[in-house]
């Protein structure tokens, strides 16, 4: 049998920190590791908002990354 056991969450911010000679603009992210996996995504994009606020770089988006592991049972 198999069994799936859901570990934890990362959140990543993308954040606008410039634009490049062309106008094209230039992201980094920042990441969050072991968020809830229970929250939701509007609970999650508030978190983001507001640790975006702390940054001089415009937040772009939010991201969730969910980590599960598959394992097979006895």
């Amino acid at each position: 049998m198999i069994e799936i056991n859901q570990n934890h969450s990362t959140m990543v911010l993308n954040l606008q920190y410039g634009t490049n000679e062309e106008g094209t603009p230039l992201f980094k992210d920042k990441t969050y590791s072991k968020v809830r996996p229970d929250i939701t995504e509007d609970e999650l994009y508030a978190v983001g908002e507001a640790l975006a606020s702390l940054s001089a770089w415009a937040l772009h988006h939010v991201q969730r990354v969910d980590r599960e592991d598959i394992v097979k049972t006895a």
